[in-house]
């Protein structure tokens, strides 16, 4: 299995937050899940970490049976929609989205 996990780095403003991650949860999660090949999507926020560390708002962790059915998903019609919903939800956020992808050991 691979994840491919977007790490947002940074914060959404306090009085922001509720409905940030209602969007999250209500309309950005439910986009990813019809990428084509996708096994699931999962969304955390983050509640702890060490001291000094970047700071990072969520993850989401989308997970594919193999690189070439992520790669499919990316090069994806759904994916160029999904991103138009993912943007006007990240409008809030303030910091950068870092990608990276994971194959379980």
């Amino acid at each position: 299995m691979i994840t491919r996990c977007a790490v947002l780095q940074g914060s959404v403003p306090a009085d922001q937050q509720a409905a940030f991650d209602k969007c999250m949860r209500e309309t950005v999660v439910p986009a990813l899940r019809t990428y084509p090949g996708i096994r699931e999507v999962r969304l955390r926020r983050q509640v702890q970490a060490d001291e000094g560390v970047v700071p990072v708002y969520m993850v989401f962790d989308l997970v594919f049976d193999d690189l070439a059915a992520m790669d499919a998903a990316l090069a994806s019609p759904t994916r160029q929609a999904v991103r138009s919903h993912m943007a006007e939800a990240m409008k809030d956020f303030q910091g950068k989205v870092v990608h990276r992808v994971f194959e379980d050991a």
